[in-house]
């Protein structure tokens, strides 16, 4: 497998992308002790796919030291709509030794603020389930059945 072509080192604002993050990190986000979004993100429509396998095998999450394993049942993504990233966008590292490579483009950024309106999924084989989004100071949940 080769890794996508990189795509251009600019992401036009308002759009949609999305990343895939460890599920040590899913609490962080939510209790309001990360935030920040950093590292591999990719275009939204490069990378929706409806089942934790397909994220594995094609973001290439399989890398040494990932907590993402092929068998998970579910991960959980963050999607927002891209404000400038002009200044924070890195080109992607390319893989160690011949490890996995994504087979979409992806786009490195540096530490970025995460931005009003950001919200977090969980998607499991055949469904996505939405956990919260993030008002500029807090993630905000559904509210559970009364």
């Amino acid at each position: 497998m080769t890794q996508a072509e990189q795509p251009s080192r600019t992401i036009a604002p308002g759009t949609p992308l999305q990343k895939v993050i460890p599920p040590r990190l899913v609490e962080p986000y939510l209790n309001g002790q990360r935030s920040v979004i950093a590292g591999y993100v990719h275009l939204a429509e490069d990378s929706a796919f409806t089942d934790p396998r397909s994220y594995y095998d094609a973001l290439a999450l399989g890398y040494e030291g990932s907590e993402f394993t092929p068998d998970m049942a579910e991960v959980c993504v963050l999607r927002w709509l891209a404000l400038d990233m002009t200044g924070s966008l890195l080109p992607a590292p390319t893989p160690n030794g011949g490890g996995p490579a994504s087979t979409v483009p992806e786009f490195y950024t540096l530490p970025v603020p995460i931005p009003v309106g950001t919200e977090m999924y969980r998607i499991t084989s055949g469904a996505q389930e939405f956990i919260a989004r993030y008002d500029g100071q807090v993630w905000l949940r559904p509210a559970r059945g009364i």
